[in-house]
């Protein structure tokens, strides 16, 4: 029994819904009929999972090809979203399993599983910038909300759907629906404009043509920037109440209504505003924000030459931060220093005059000077 794989399918909801059919549990099913270590695989991220002789089994078993088969893997889309130099997990731009910090797992919109004639898992709600349906305005979520179980295709007994929760059987179909407000339309936009230049492996930025994995890496190292919360300085993006009111509430406590599902989606649309109209909303955050060159290449691991270029072109090397500083100013931050006890060293200093430690020429010159005649 071999059903059919669907549209932007995973592999693993296909190999959950075979499971079904044959009245298995995936790890069972997996042992009986690939001859694998069910148990071993399925505790394994099996969508992001490279494995050559599971492929071959699986074309073998179920006549269908290679090339479907890898389809419904994540790793068809190494090249285009994210690269992977024989990588045992998911890149920052593939959502993880399990990540205790923010549970967001297997995720899923109600509306879209409610429409489908044979309910299934997309491969996009992996992806780190999909958290809310375009079609449906709805967030994602990824638990059953009677339970607040997360989702887990190898747990599944019954022989029912794969929509079905493996805990309570509640169906996902009818939990309850988060819709997106009109003021939040802004981040559709966003995850529309990625989902598209995932699709046609490139996007146009300043009329010039990007490969589509050199703007999912940058992505990552922009996300992280962005994430200022209360410091974040950017009146002109217009979720910015809406991104600090969430940073505030996620500081208070965590919520299992999805809150941090909400916040991602702000960066997100975060992201997307620097690259719309660009360079103006970079340069803008740039400028607000008093950024150096070192903020955005800092503990880039393996940046894009086009992320560097532009980078390079946009924040000169050489950036003042703010104003000029006086000698008087320097002294002064060093004698408050050793009053309260405090270690007196480039980086304490700085902090209390206000400025980069090691970007500001002027702050070092005076401060070389200062400790070379006394």
């Amino acid at each position: 029994i071999v059903p059919q794989p669907l549209e932007d399918e995973l592999l693993s909801s296909w190999l959950t819904r075979v499971a079904i059919e044959h009245r298995r549990q995936l790890p069972i099913f997996l042992t009986l009929f690939a001859k694998k270590e069910g148990n071993q695989i399925s505790r394994t991220d099996i969508d992001f999972l490279y494995d050559e002789k599971l492929f071959e089994v699986l074309v073998n078993k179920s006549n269908l090809t290679k090339e479907d088969i890898f389809k419904m893997s994540l790793r068809s889309e190494e090249g285009y979203l994210f690269s992977c130099n024989n990588c045992l997990y998911p890149p920052l731009q593939i959502r993880k399993l399990t990540d205790k910090r923010t549970h967001n797992c297997l995720m899923y919109c109600p509306k879209c599983l409610a429409e489908d004639k044979i309910p299934y898992f997309r491969k996009k709600w992996r992806y780190q910038f999909y958290n809310a349906c375009p079609k449906h305005k709805v967030f994602l979520t990824d638990r059953c909300w009677r339970c607040y179980e997360k989702i887990d295709f190898s747990k599944i007994k019954h022989n029912k759907e794969i929509c079905i929760c493996h805990k309570c059987e509640k169906d996902f179909r009818e939990n309850l629906i988060i819709n997106i407000n009109s003021n939040f339309e802004y981040g559709l936009k966003a995850i529309i404009w990625f989902e598209n230049g995932l699709n046609d492996g490139y996007f146009i930025i300043d009329d010039e043509k990007i490969n589509s994995l050199f703007v999912f890496e940058s992505f990552t190292a922009l996300r992280n920037l962005v994430d200022r919360k209360d410091e974040l300085n950017l009146k002109d993006f217009p979720l910015i109440e809406e991104y600090k009111t969430i940073c505030k509430k996620l500081e208070k406590y965590n919520s299992k209504k999805a809150l941090s599902i909400q916040k991602e989606f702000l960066l997100t649309a975060l992201v997307f505003y620097l690259f719309e109209e660009f360079p103006n909303n970079l340069l803008n955050f740039v400028s607000k924000n008093k950024l150096t060159h070192r903020d955005f290449l800092h503990g880039f691991k393996d940046i894009p030459f086009w992320y560097k270029k532009m980078i390079d072109k946009l924040v000169p090397i050489e950036n003042k931060i703010g104003r000029e500083i006086n000698e008087s100013e320097v002294i002064g931050a060093i004698k408050y220093l050793e009053s309260i006890g405090e270690r007196v060293n480039i980086i304490n200093v700085a902090e209390i005059v206000g400025c980069h430690p090691s970007i500001h020429k002027g702050f070092r010159k005076i401060l070389f000077y200062i400790y070379k005649f006394n």
